[in-house]
């Protein structure tokens, strides 16, 4: 778990659960100072965040390991090539949120 920037992996997941903030941060014009993109999130969660290296190594438990790789799989079903808005609104977002809800929960017991 060590390896795991708990903090970023947070904010990502975060970000993941909440059409709202997905809404504020994806579809901003940047006049807000904040701006930021599903593969943003991804990446805040499997790279930045360290899930991948974790998973790879075997550091995780796993119900989280589960969970993240799950959560992988559904982000993979959502196209990056495409406007944001309809990434929120692809079907497989509500996986997505109800995993990143889950993952966060768990997280905050460790």
């Amino acid at each position: 778990m060590k390896e795991i920037d708990k903090q970023t992996v947070t904010w990502a997941l975060e970000e993941l659960a909440s059409r709202d903030e997905q809404e504020r941060l994806w579809l901003s014009d940047g006049s807000s100072g904040e701006v930021s993109s599903f593969t943003e999130a991804i990446c805040g969660v499997f790279d930045d965040g360290g899930v991948s290296r974790a998973i790879d190594s075997g550091n995780l438990s796993g119900e989280l390991a589960g969970k993240f790789k799950a959560l992988e799989t559904s982000i993979r079903t959502i196209p990056e090539d495409v406007h944001p808005k309809q990434q929120i609104d692809h079907p497989a977002m509500k996986d997505i949120a109800k995993l990143s809800e889950e993952l966060l929960k768990l997280l905050a017991m460790t």
